[in-house]
């Protein structure tokens, strides 16, 4: 066999071995060998390896019916973290997530936004001061994910996009050249899909509704992208371009002007206020909500008709809707629907706290455990 061959088996044992121990809570030598088909003396070299690089731990003793109880061995979560931060027009969401995507800390800082370096070095600051105050390393941290509400370049360097917070042209070196680490940008609602693929790992559209709408597609595992940085934005799909309301891209009735959160809710009214007077029968909020339902299921429909695929409603709006108003969307796009339809395509998210900070720290961590 040549040494390029050994070296190749050799890697993959012990890349086998890493993973295996990540799916599980914690195993013994003996079940890694096991489930592996990896001789005991491989099993030992390859944990002694990967104990030295500090990437797993000695983690207590399992049970056993016979003789001495077995060394449990498991990853250690924090040998590698990841940021994200969600930036707002007047405040930024900062989180850490270790190799489980378990959050370690979240927090939120005022500041507002402006698309200079003054902004780009000052939220650097408070990214390096939050590492300091948690008691992390430099070292620890693989990369910071930024997710915004624009367009984004392929390769997560530039905003394509950015009407909403005028940020058309930002760089992610404007950040970089204060950080130690590698820097990307995100569109905010591919965020979200990746915080919910990490919940619970199912294609489909995922449908982000917060302050504005956004969407993205994950098929096969992965996010569809394209050059443009336009993949998934269906919310600028029209339900009535003739006189419907202005969006702010400067069309008329699109998606976003009609199920957004801003599309419901009257000026400085908070979604938690309306929600409450909605439980509480206020005939009026009632009937707001009954026609933003109905807009909300053509809107889907439309959707679902492009791809047929299951639809995941996510982002801010899920810690308001109930199972109830899930079954009346339901009854709405069975009227809607022109072909017969097994099962219901429509699912409720579960990440419904700053989705888009966690979902921007998820590459960073996907690309290490690639690398193991």
């Amino acid at each position: 066999m040549s040494t390029s061959n050994m070296q190749s088996i050799q890697h993959s044992n012990y890349s086998d071995i890493y993973h295996l121990l990540y799916t599980n809570e914690k195993l013994s030598k003996q079940d890694i060998a096991d489930q592996l088909n990896l001789s005991l003396p491989t099993v030992s070299a390859n944990l002694q390896k990967l104990t030295k690089q500090q990437l797993i731990v000695k983690n207590g003793q399992l049970k056993s019916l016979i003789g001495r109880r077995a060394t449990a061995y498991a990853i250690d979560p924090n040998v590698s973290l990841s940021i994200g931060v969600e930036i707002f027009a007047s405040y930024a969401t900062m989180t850490v997530l270790n190799l489980r995507m378990e959050v370690l800390t979240l927090h939120t800082i005022s500041l507002p936004f402006a698309n200079d370096d003054q902004y780009a070095e000052a939220l650097s600051q408070q990214i390096l001061a939050a590492i300091k105050d948690r008691g992390f390393s430099l070292n620890q941290i693989s990369g910071v994910g930024i997710g915004i509400q624009g367009l984004i370049s392929n390769d997560g360097t530039t905003i394509l996009y950015g009407k909403i917070l005028n940020c058309t042209g930002m760089q992610a070196a404007n950040f970089g050249q204060y950080l130690p680490f590698p820097v990307t940008f995100y569109h905010d609602a591919d965020c979200v899909a990746r915080a919910e693929y990490a919940h619970q790992p199912t294609d489909g559209i995922f449908l982000s509704i917060g302050e504005h709408i956004g969407t993205a597609i994950i098929i096969n595992g992965q996010m569809l992208n394209s050059p443009s940085g336009r993949n998934g934005t269906m919310e600028h799909i029209t339900l009535n371009s003739i006189d419907g309301p202005v969006c702010y891209c400067g069309r008329r009735g699109c998606i976003e002007t009609y199920c957004s959160l801003s599309s419901l809710l009257q000026p400085n009214e908070a979604a938690s206020n309306f929600f409450s007077d909605l439980r509480h029968h206020d005939p009026a909020v009632s009937k707001r909500f009954e026609r933003y339902l109905d807009y909300l299921a053509e809107s889907i429909y439309n959707l679902h008709m492009f791809v047929d695929i299951p639809l995941v409603i996510a982002g801010a709006i899920t810690k308001h809707l109930t199972e109830k108003d899930l079954a009346a969307l339901k009854a709405r796009l069975k009227k809607l629907s022109v072909f017969p339809e097994t099962e219901s395509y429509l699912h409720l998210g579960t990440v419904s706290d700053h989705a888009v900070a966690i979902g921007a720290a998820i590459p960073a961590i996907r690309a290490q455990l690639a690398n193991l």
